[in-house]
């Protein structure tokens, strides 16, 4: 019988089953390599839109300090210190005219405040102006302005604030931290503004100013008077020795009747006369809490306390006095129902003229003490 050939291979169902399997993982493998693929382009993609959110956060957070950065330069060259060099020993009186005023109080809500640059003065470094123009949150009265003195601390400071022509009574304020001392309802600020000019004027005087310095590690502590000041004191009670009669001439009267409440007054510079220093004028156009007439004006004097005089006060041809008096505190002297207002007012520049004429009584007993 004949037998199978040689040199054949046959094709059985155990060859045809391994190539079908064969088949199969070449398939799958290539569909897990393709899964593969895509996950890593769907990485791929999610990680360049990451990178490019964070290179735009990135660049955003770099204009935000481009424009802090701009913001500090501009900051910075307002808050430089002015005065640098100069004898400050002997600066007393700083002025701060604020140009452009009409704008500037348009752009500010109240709260909102203006800042002085830095300066010198009075042997002190960094002192500062802050100005409200409508008012801090405190101001109880509508259309005043708000005036603050900031100094460095360990600073004990005399000092008058005016705003335009109006005066505030001098303020003894001790600093013991970097902060501002001032008033809150300080005066109608449009009476004060230069139309002409659209500009205002606030300033200090600074009368007198005691610096303390603490040297911790050696437990010294420093403490700094003016002498300058200690001296101009002097001669100006020499000079004024011989004055017996003082006019405070307040211009503009009509206005400050329509912008002063009731309760609101106004106070004269210091001066000095007839041998007495720091006297004090305080006038009440539409009266003190006291008053107790209506259109009437109150008007008071403070002087140094242990000072005797015979004052007579007045206010325009009213006069009242002469009276003897003697200041045993800083309360002031006076009369809260002086006279009508009205009736006193120089029609021809609107002023009213207010003031004293007092005689010195000096004390015949020198006291000391050891």
């Amino acid at each position: 019988s004949a037998g199978p050939s040689l040199g054949q291979r046959g094709g059985g169902p155990r060859d045809r089953a391994r190539v079908r399997a064969g088949a199969m993982a070449e398939a799958s493998a290539a569909a897990a390599l393709a899964k593969n693929l895509e996950a890593l382009e769907q990485s791929l993609q999610k990680q360049e839109e990451q990178h490019a959110s964070e290179l735009k956060s990135c660049r955003d957070e770099l204009s935000d300090l481009h424009k802090l950065v701009l913001d500090l330069e501009s900051q910075a060259s307002r808050l430089e210190v002015v005065g640098r060099g100069g004898p400050d020993q002997f600066v007393r009186r700083v002025e701060w005219t604020i140009s452009e005023f009409s704008q500037k109080e348009q752009a500010l809500s109240k709260g909102e405040s203006i800042w002085s640059p830095k300066f010198r003065a009075a042997g002190l470094d960094g002192l500062q102006l802050e100005f409200f123009p409508k008012g801090r949150e405190k101001t109880t009265f509508e259309g005043f302005c708000s005036l603050f003195l900031w100094c460095p601390s360990g600073t004990k400071i005399r000092y008058q604030l005016w705003v335009g022509n109006f005066l505030r009574a001098p303020d003894e304020d001790e600093y013991t931290d970097r902060i501002g001392h001032g008033h809150s309802n300080f005066c109608p600020a449009s009476t004060e503004v230069n139309r002409q000019t659209d500009s205002i004027c606030v300033g200090v005087d600074l009368l007198e100013v005691q610096s303390v310095e603490e040297i911790s590690s050696s437990g010294l502590r420093l403490i700094s008077k003016s002498l300058e000041s200690m001296v101009s004191r002097e001669v100006e009670v020499i000079r004024n020795g011989q004055v017996t009669r003082a006019v405070w001439k307040i211009r503009k009267i009509s206005e400050m009747l329509k912008q002063l409440p009731r309760g609101a007054s106004m106070w004269s510079p210091l001066f000095t006369a007839a041998g007495i220093r720091e006297i004090l004028l305080e006038f009440y156009p539409k009266g003190s809490t006291n008053t107790t007439k209506d259109g009437y004006c109150a008007f008071y004097i403070r002087c140094p306390e242990g000072v005797s005089m015979v004052v007579t006060l007045f206010v325009g041809k009213s006069k009242k006095g002469p009276i003897k008096t003697t200041f045993d505190s800083l309360t002031g002297k006076g009369l809260p129902d002086y006279c009508s207002v009205q009736d006193e007012i120089n029609m021809d520049d609107d002023s009213l003229e207010v003031g004293i004429e007092l005689k010195n009584q000096p004390s015949s007993t020198l006291s000391m003490e050891s």
